[in-house]
């Protein structure tokens, strides 16, 4: 008998009209239950006793790998074990979760999800190696990194009423540049929602999108704000609304696009996952510890300087609940427009 497991021959006792066989099998169940119980709560007691690995899906740079590296570091000096970043970039993040997804369920392999790789791969793809849903357990959101509406100077248009009015008014005003499947699909969203349908344009990364913005090849684009903000505030290009839901400390004076169409909330964000049946105990472990590093004003401080807006979940619960929330809005609009990437 494992220590602290309960007193089985009261059970016995307990256990009217069954057969001494089946008393016993109950018992012995009931025991196992109770040390698998016991172990499980020691382990997260231990835990970590060596180093973790966050595997990042994206190569080094970038806002992404910059979060992971912030949290890694503090996490090493909360935990007294090294938490290192394992930088597996490729195939739209497809390649870092399933090696994530296949990894022990220990607590010692985690994975810097971004949305993409929970809650837009299984409807973009007809066969995807990993089932975001079974083989992650959801530790918390830790960011957004806030995408922006942009226009070039040449628009007349200063608000989102204005290009829908626009729009409206004379269909083909507009074009608006993406350059991730994210940005696709919330350009797609704003469409439908505004009852408008501006063509999408797509490019090779937000840098060129910039580009072909400030040369005049688009009106409109999708881009994050870090990429956005600097060209901003030099005067060459002006930001409309934020597609997040909130308005950031970073731009407090950006107003987002719910602001004209309530309940819009389609930024980039980003999250901690680890291998499915891992220990709740060790969850909540990991989901306490990195929601304490984000709560630290010069940790804070050093990512909305670079355009990430730390964000945490209350819970692994409530962080599995936006997922799938997050999960029903994106789908429908995949969906509709029939976005597919293989």
């Amino acid at each position: 008998m494992c220590d602290g497991a309960p007193d089985h021959e009261g059970s016995h006792r307990k256990i009217f009209g069954m057969g001494s066989a089946m008393r016993i099998g109950l018992a012995r169940l009931a025991m196992v239950a109770a040390c698998l119980f016991v172990a499980t709560a020691a382990s997260a007691q231990t835990y970590p006793t060596r180093q973790i690995r966050l595997v990042v899906p994206f190569a080094a740079g970038g806002p992404a790998d910059l979060l992971a590296r912030v949290i890694a570091d503090e996490m090493s000096k909360d935990l007294g074990q090294q938490v290192f970043v394992d930088n597996r970039p490729g195939a739209n993040t497809i390649i870092g979760a399933e090696l994530v997804a296949k990894a022990d369920p220990d607590g010692y392999t985690l994975l810097m999800a971004i949305d993409g790789t929970l809650v837009m791969n299984p409807f973009l793809y007809s066969k995807l190696s990993y089932d975001p849903f079974k083989d992650f357990a959801p530790v918390t959101l830790v960011a957004r990194v806030p995408s922006v509406l942009e226009a070039n100077n040449g628009v007349t248009a200063n608000t989102v009423q204005d290009i829908i009015a626009q729009e409206k008014a004379k269909p083909g005003t507009f074009l608006m540049g993406y350059s991730t499947p994210t940005s696709q699909v919330t350009g797609e969203l704003f469409n439908m929602r505004a009852g408008i349908k501006i063509q999408l344009v797509p490019y090779r990364g937000g840098t060129t999108q910039v580009t072909g913005l400030l040369g005049g090849e688009i009106s409109l684009g999708l881009e994050s704000v870090n990429v956005a903000l600097p060209f901003a505030r030099a005067g060459k290009l002006k930001i409309i609304a934020l597609t997040g839901g909130e308005r950031i400390s970073l731009a407090p004076e950006i107003p987002p696009v719910a602001d004209t169409l309530p309940g819009f909330d389609l930024g980039i964000w980003q999250s901690v996952v680890a291998p499915a049946k891992t220990p709740p105990a060790i969850v909540n472990r990991l989901h306490d510890e990195i929601v304490a590093v984000l709560s630290r004003e010069a940790v804070r401080n050093k990512l909305t300087t670079a355009g990430v807006e730390p964000a945490t979940s209350k819970s692994p619960e409530d962080f599995a609940a936006f997922m799938r929330a997050q999960a029903d809005v994106r789908q429908k609009v995949i969906q509709a427009v029939g976005i597919k990437l293989d």
